[in-house]
């Protein structure tokens, strides 16, 4: 990969945003979601953020290992697998040179569906029917962009659950769903030796991310700290769109 200094700029704070919103507030990670595809253009950037997600999982299940409803990840897993299978697919049906604009769209329809209904309670329309949306859509965006933290979010907001609850949940599900994508990511090419070798140079900033993550957890201001990543969202995602 030939990466210039900015790029190495964009993944390294790709990385300190994905170790922080593993172990506090989510939201945050879309925005590493755009960073990467802004530093390695094309359907490679996906391949690159999985094994940093799949790190700082890690972290947040060492954390948070204890605060976890397994009766949700039952339900929820069988569910994003169907996502996964079929977002596998259809990133072979992208053509590369759209696939940045791809994860610009996604990601703004995510954030619409967040700000939308995020403090709307959403049992009206039915428990099964809500528990497969998120379960499929999930699947598909993370396993097409990384990009399943706000819909899987929302869902567990309707659960009720306290903040240490909400969090090793999060974190157990993504993990598992993480290292399913792998094989599938191999085999598509967007997990190779080269961008492993990338991996490896970030892992101690996914490290440091997470820890600021659990350190500033009780002390965030999380309204106003979710809108401005909202609007950092907005221009990137734009970014990616119109350039």
């Amino acid at each position: 990969m030939d990466l210039t200094t900015l790029d190495y700029g964009y993944i390294a704070l790709a990385a300190l945003l994905v170790g922080f919103t593993k172990t506090s507030v989510g939201g945050v990670g879309i925005l590493a979601v755009l960073l990467m595809a802004l530093a390695i253009p094309g359907k490679a950037s996906p391949g690159v953020l999985l094994p940093m997600l799949i790190v700082a999982d890690i972290f947040a299940v060492v954390y948070y290992r204890r605060h976890c409803q397994w009766g949700i990840l039952l339900k929820l897993f069988p569910l994003a697998a169907v996502g996964v299978l079929v977002g596998y697919f259809t990133v072979n049906l992208i053509p590369a040179w759209v696939f940045q604009q791809a994860i610009g769209y996604i990601i703004l329809t995510m954030l619409v569906l967040e700000i939308a209904i995020s403090k709307q309670r959403l049992t009206r329309f039915g428990g099964w029917v809500l528990t497969g949306f998120v379960g499929v859509f999930a699947g598909i965006a993370t396993m097409v962009a990384n990009a399943a933290g706000p819909i899987f979010g929302i869902y567990l907001l309707q659960m009720g659950l306290n903040k240490k609850d909400f969090v090793g949940t999060r974190s157990w599900f993504f993990l598992i769903v993480n290292l399913f994508k792998v094989p599938f990511s191999v085999n598509l090419g967007l997990i190779t030796t080269e961008s492993l070798q990338l991996n490896l140079m970030f892992i101690p900033v996914i490290f440091i991310g997470a820890v600021l993550g659990k350190i500033v957890l009780g002390y965030l201001n999380f309204t106003a700290f979710k809108w401005l990543i909202r609007a950092a969202v907005i221009v990137a995602a734009f970014r990616l769109i119109l350039f």
